[in-house]
């Protein structure tokens, strides 16, 4: 029983390819157990009522009743028909097929099911990427209004600022649930968190900075005092945030981050810089 708990359990840890070829292979091995079985007395394969011999059209003819009995089909013994102790290695090839072929069709089910999986993960993951970047969009497009209207008018309101507080926020949160995203995926696999998809995201990261950088400056140049507590602080916590993940793929790709991405990095690196000598 332990020997067939052990089996079982190594054939469950075998993949798709190395059941086939182990199917293959006990396929051939019973043809060849076969040829020398008949090598004794009274124990032979009557193929269309003449015993098969040793010559290498009668071992053809062995292979194909391996297989055809491997396959638990009973195809072949209208033509073959087991004697002697040819029938004990049939009855262990039925057994053998029967269990190969259950584990070879569970494998396959199990591929077909990973593929379905994996599908649906790539449109989620996809889905919440595009969910992030749309929300920094958003809160960029109410500092660029901002920014529009002062530009124009030269007049800064209080609830202008109160925009770019509830704005920044609104980034800051953002920006901690990619950060949150961009952790949890590159455990469970760096791979699914490619190039081009780091690239959209850190662009989108250095362009929240720059529109930030944007209506901190213009404010300076107005002589209006933005500096409120709760504004500095979720700026700190908006940089550190941003910096965290930056030095994550700086230090651990930094061998594989191609140049396009490498740029990005750089130019969101100037841009940090410039926010933080607003924010002092």
């Amino acid at each position: 029983m332990k020997l067939i708990k052990r089996w079982m359990q190594f054939l469950q840890g075998c993949t798709f390819l190395e059941i086939l070829y182990l199917w293959v292979l006990t396929g051939l091995f019973f043809a060849s157990m076969y040829y020398l079985t008949t090598l004794l007395p009274n124990n032979k394969l009557i193929y269309l009522d003449r015993p098969l011999t040793h010559s290498l059209t009668d071992f053809l003819n062995m292979v194909y009743f391996s297989f055809v009995t491997l396959t638990s089909t009973s195809m072949g013994y209208g033509e073959t028909v087991p004697s002697g102790l040819v029938k004990i290695l049939v009855i262990i090839e039925i057994f053998m097929g029967l269990v190969l072929f259950g584990i070879l069709i569970a494998k396959f089910m199990s591929t077909r099911q990973e593929k379905i999986i994996e599908q649906l993960y790539d449109a989620s993951f996809k889905e919440k990427v595009d969910k992030m970047r749309s929300m920094l969009y958003v809160y960029k497009a109410h500092i660029m209004r901002i920014v529009d209207r002062v530009k124009v008018t030269s007049i800064i309101r209080r609830s202008d600022i109160l925009k770019l507080e509830s704005s920044i926020i609104g980034m800051n949160n953002s920006i901690g649930e990619v950060r949150r995203f961009l952790i949890e995926e590159d455990k469970k696999s760096i791979v699914k968190v490619d190039d081009l998809t780091l690239g959209t995201l850190f662009n989108s990261l250095n362009s929240s900075v720059s529109k930030v950088t944007e209506i901190l400056t213009l404010f300076n140049d107005k002589n209006y005092a933005w500096k409120k507590k709760t504004i500095l602080k979720q700026l700190s916590n908006f940089t550190g945030y941003i910096r965290d993940l930056k030095g994550i793929y700086e230090k651990e790709e930094k061998e594989q981050l191609k140049d396009d991405l490498r740029g990005i990095l750089r130019s969101l690196n100037e841009s940090l810089k410039q926010l933080d000598v607003l924010i002092k």
